[in-house]
């Protein structure tokens, strides 16, 4: 049987099993080889190499180097994220801050898109978000139903590889069939009891728009995972902490228990969001854990 050899991109995962595809878009089912199975070591949008007959199955081979990666969701090579919001499911800013650390440490772009403007309390969230976010961040004011903001998304966006993240049931699968003009992907609902949303992408995957965009809808970041580094480093990606730690009496100041901290006496002030000050204390102490059992 004849065999052929190829670049492709991981579009979609599913069981250990992954679809490639071509330059030329031919999409070939394949499985890791090696070590790459072993570890479990694909991510979608990786580049890779692989081995494949005329029935369109193969191997991976090899995977080439990533040029930025996030985890649980695990996605690779995007430019950027489009972090989906809404007035419910309630917005869980401590995931979106450590979404927002991620595309930071990866040097890559953060899009905040607020969805559903229907829906009571809108205007708190854009007034939460922006207060917070907005000095650093962009953020955009959308409606997946109708499409309202859509364009401006895509401007932004065109012919570059986005991830688009989210709580479940905040709309994510309504934009996307909203920027596709056609039902893509299955809707979710939102529990009347403790209203959530119910997770229905159940895997990564990649959907590619004519002009060259690229956008990866993932199964929601309530798992969403830290990197294990040193603690004292974190201020560093709070970089709307950065013109006031410049008051700080000591270069190493982390912004805890210190005593003359220029970033506390910002949250004193009103100069600096409180909670999302008391969201970094928080990741603060996850991230010293992590890193005081690093070895365990």
């Amino acid at each position: 049987m004849m065999q052929n050899k190829a670049i492709g991109q991981v579009i979609k995962g599913v069981g250990g099993q992954y679809k490639v595809k071509l330059q030329n878009g031919d999409i070939i089912k394949c499985m890791p080889r090696g070590k790459l199975k072993k570890y479990g070591d694909i991510f979608i949008g990786d580049y890779v190499d692989i081995i494949y007959d005329e029935k369109k199955l193969g191997t991976i081979e090899e995977r080439y180097k990533r040029t930025s990666q996030i985890v649980r969701p695990f996605v690779s090579n995007i430019d950027g994220v489009v972090i989906v919001v809404s007035p419910i499911p309630e917005p869980n800013l401590y995931l979106v801050d450590k979404l927002i650390f991620g595309t930071i440490e990866q040097g890559i772009k953060a899009i905040i898109c607020i969805n559903k403007p229907d829906i009571e309390g809108y205007d708190k969230v854009i007034e939460t978000f922006t207060h917070d976010y907005g000095s650093f961040t962009t953020i955009l004011q959308i409606n997946a139903i109708t499409g309202e903001g859509k364009d401006k998304l895509l401007d932004m966006i065109k012919g570059k590889f986005y991830a688009l993240a989210g709580q479940s049931g905040v709309g994510k699968s309504t934009l996307i069939n909203s920027v596709f003009s056609k039902e893509l992907m299955e809707i979710g609902e939102i529990s009347e009891k403790n209203q959530k949303g119910k997770n229905t992408t159940r895997h990564v995957e990649i959907l590619e728009l004519e002009d060259g965009t690229k956008i990866a809808d993932t199964c929601g970041f309530e798992k969403l995972e830290m990197p294990v580094f040193e603690p004292s480093n974190l201020s560093s990606y709070f970089i709307d902490f950065d013109k006031y730690a410049l008051e700080c009496k000591f270069k190493s100041c982390n912004h805890i228990e210190e005593k003359e901290c220029g970033v506390k006496k910002a949250v004193e002030t009103g100069l600096l969001s409180k909670d999302r000050y008391d969201r970094y204390v928080q990741l603060y102490k996850e991230t010293k854990k992590k890193w005081d059992k690093r070895y365990d």
